[in-house]
């Protein structure tokens, strides 16, 4: 018995040396990925930038022209329980003006989502704006995906597919040094 406990832990001790960093914390681990650089026309002809938006937490939803209920729900949702936070809105569909939809047509669209049966009737303040070289390199593929980026322009939380939970959208706004 005592041979095997001493086999066991030299063949331990041979995995931990061959593989180091593997059962702990590496200085990998603690790399935080920053939001990339953008340069991006909007719907409102104003050209944007990370720099905007650097120096305080912002958010971004990256969405698609075509994408309606998940995705305006999202926004409103964000938008409601933030009170109009620092956000804009980007699109992952390479095409000029997708099935017919500019970005002002789109922008309407998504402000007038919850303009029906009693709902709160609120505009959607923030830009709306293509990000297809921000998606692919962020390997985006649900629409909609919102990224909670701190104040130094690192991506903080990722939440991938529709939220409109008020107490979940908080929380990622305040892990992100948001303030409510």
């Amino acid at each position: 018995m005592k041979r095997l406990s001493s086999q066991f832990c030299a063949g331990l001790l041979a995995l931990i040396l061959l593989f180091p960093g593997c059962l702990g914390n590496s200085s990998n681990d603690s790399e935080m990925l920053t939001f990339p650089q953008f340069t991006s026309i909007a719907d409102d002809n104003v050209t944007y930038s990370l720099s905007n938006f650097s120096g305080a937490p912002f958010i971004v939803l990256f969405s698609a022209e075509w994408c309606d209920t998940p995705c305006h729900m999202t926004m409103h949702a964000i938008n409601s329980a933030l009170d109009e936070p620092a956000m804009f809105a980007m699109s992952t569909d390479p095409q000029d003006n997708p099935q017919g939809i500019t970005l002002q047509d789109w922008h309407e669209k998504a402000s007038a989502h919850d303009d029906e049966e009693g709902d709160v009737g609120q505009t959607l303040g923030f830009p709306f704006m293509k990000g297809v070289e921000a998606a692919i390199q962020l390997e985006i593929d649900a629409r909609p995906t919102i990224f909670f980026v701190d104040n130094e322009g690192y991506i903080i939380s990722i939440h991938e597919g529709g939220i409109t939970d008020g107490d979940d959208i908080r929380g990622y706004w305040t892990a992100a040094g948001g303030t409510i």
